[in-house]
């Protein structure tokens, strides 16, 4: 118990808030970049998950690539951190369901995290809802405590 709370006292420190939201605006920055170059594609990875009307479908894979990147940016600058670190969580948290959601209807897809091209071979799968789980740790830890 009382590791516990010295790690919780560590991560709570300004120092370690300040590494772990840069990390996360690293990450968002990083997975925007292709969407944001590759709308087409990411609107056909954004289909395949089958989780928005047909009709949304473009909107989002314009405008979600954005708010990836602006969230990230803000993390990285410190600019409206608890408020970047609260979207970064939403966002990730929505990322966990439609993985979940593909995984629980057996689909085989893409995953569209970082590479839309279809050439990254990274599946929607447990795995990579773990991985989602941690960066969904680390936002939130930002947006409580930032």
């Amino acid at each position: 118990m009382r590791a516990l709370r010295a790690i919780w006292r560590l991560l709570c420190h300004r120092i370690a808030l300040r590494i772990v939201g840069v990390a996360v605006g690293v990450i968002f920055i990083y997975a925007s970049l292709d969407k944001v170059g590759h709308p087409d594609r990411f609107a056909d990875v954004v289909h395949d998950y089958d989780l928005l009307p047909r009709v949304l479908i473009n909107a989002f894979a314009l405008g979600m690539p954005w708010v990836e990147l602006t969230a990230g940016l803000a993390l990285i600058v410190g600019v409206w951190r608890r408020g970047a670190g609260l979207l970064a969580s939403a966002l990730t948290a929505a990322f966990l369901a439609a993985i979940a959601w593909a995984q629980a209807r057996g689909l085989k897809i893409e995953c569209g995290c970082f590479d839309v091209s279809g050439m990254s071979a990274t599946e929607a799968s447990w795995g990579l809802f773990g991985r989602d789980v941690l960066l969904l740790a680390g936002a939130v830890l930002v947006w409580r405590r930032g």
